[in-house]
C-alpha cells in the first residue's frame, strides 16, 4: 500500500466515522479552523498533502487524537539492537 493509498483510506474512514456522529464539514471546520477544501479534500482521498497538524485538528475533533498515538508505541523492554538488527 502506498503513502496515498493510506492516506486516502484514512479520509474514507475518518468521513465515515464524522457522519456517525452527524457532523458536518461544516461544523468542523468552525471547531478547528481546517478549511472546508482540506477537509472534503481529505475525506475524499485528494488530502495527499494534508499537514500532520490539521490531521491532528480534526482527529481531536472527534475525539480521536489519543489513538494517534498509538500509531508510535512506547519504546519496547527490549534491547534496541536487536529491533535494527531485524529489519536487516
Amino acid at each position: 500500500m502506498t503513502n496515498f493509498d493510506t492516506i486516502a483510506l484514512l479520509g474514507q474512514r475518518f468521513r465515515t466515522y464524522r457522519k456517525a456522529l452527524h457532523i458536518s464539514q461544516r461544523q468542523l471546520h468552525e471547531k478547528t479552523g481546517v478549511s472546508l477544501f482540506t477537509i472534503s479534500s481529505f475525506e475524499n482521498g485528494k488530502g495527499q498533502g494534508i499537514s500532520v497538524s490539521h490531521l491532528l485538528s480534526l482527529l481531536n475533533a472527534l475525539d480521536l487524537g489519543s489513538e494517534f498515538l498509538d500509531l508510535i508505541p512506547d519504546i519496547p523492554a527490549i534491547d534496541p539492537e536487536k529491533i535494527w538488527n531485524k529489519k536487516r
